[in-house]
């Protein structure tokens, strides 16, 4: 009696823990996502580069990682009944839709930088219209392993796994092969821009790839925790864990990135943090008056 005791304490105190530790992830990914929305909405002259559009998208589905599909999968685990309902088919879809348009989006603005590089002309003509029309197939594309892994999650849990190990792998391969294309561009010849443009596209596209990488690190574990649950079907709730709060992760590190890589995001976000603060102080100010 007292070790089932002592096991429901300790369990208790794992998922209070982890719980404790995923709400505070949420909430930074929420706060700092929503501050980069506000200052690209505040900016214009951020948004005249056409790639900032994947840029602002994927903050958006960044930013609903952190105040939906998050929420929803602690709502989940803490009322999971096995079987199937609409109901918790609708919490599981919207809990893996915005994961999966935050993954596509990563796949796309890889796909971006490469035409970039190898077809500078035609890319300095494309127009906003385009930029929109992939958003409208990123969003479109993520509905299928979206529903796909709802149905698998809640029937066979096991082709569920199978599926995101398969999204993780494509996007993987995707970002690889491009930005290696890219690289060998780079050194092999000079866009034929003048140097300013050069410097600025290249900054871009290096930018992104800190981006990309760092997203792809946070990827791995899940990926891999989904191989060896495939063909070991083991489940360490530690490790689970652990590797969906690093998949989580790569939702905060882009506005992290832009801040420290992009100088007119840094400073464009440096003043609009001035103008509030001015406010906070006029308004107290006049509350002492």
């Amino acid at each position: 009696m007292r070790n089932e005791t002592r096991t429901l304490s300790a369990s208790s105190v794992f998922r209070s823990t982890w719980l404790a530790v995923f709400v505070v992830e949420l909430a930074v990914i929420s706060i700092i996502n929503g501050l980069t929305m506000i200052t690209f909405a505040r900016n214009r002259h951020l948004r005249k580069r056409t790639t900032t559009y994947l840029i602002i998208n994927l903050t958006i589905a960044d930013f609903l990682v952190g105040t939906v599909s998050g929420p929803l999968y602690i709502y989940h685990i803490m009322t999971f009944i096995s079987g199937f309902s609409w109901r918790k088919f609708i919490v599981v879809f919207l809990k893996n839709l915005f994961s999966a348009c935050s993954l596509l989006n990563l796949a796309m603005l890889s796909l971006e930088r490469l035409h970039a590089t190898l077809f500078p002309y035609r890319h300095c003509l494309m127009l906003d219209r385009f930029y929109f029309k992939a958003i409208f197939c990123i969003w479109f594309l993520a509905v299928i392993p979206a529903s796909a892994g709802a149905v698998f999650f809640l029937i066979t849990p096991t082709g569920n796994q199978y599926l995101w190990a398969s999204l993780i792998i494509s996007v993987l391969f995707t970002v690889i092969v491009s930005y290696v294309i890219i690289a060998l561009n780079m050194k092999r010849k000079v866009l034929p821009y003048s140097s300013g443009a050069v410097s600025s596209e290249r900054k871009l596209t290096v930018t992104l790839l800190v981006v990309i990488v760092l997203s792809t690190l946070a990827l791995l574990p899940k990926f891999f925790y989904a191989i060896l649950e495939i063909s070991t079907s083991i489940e360490d709730q530690f490790i689970k864990q652990l590797f969906l709060f690093l998949f989580y992760a790569n939702s905060f590190v882009n506005p992290l990135v832009y801040t420290l890589r992009m100088k007119e995001f840094r400073k464009a976000t440096r003043v609009w943090c001035g103008s509030v603060n001015t406010v906070s102080r006029s308004q107290i100010i006049e509350m002492n008056m």
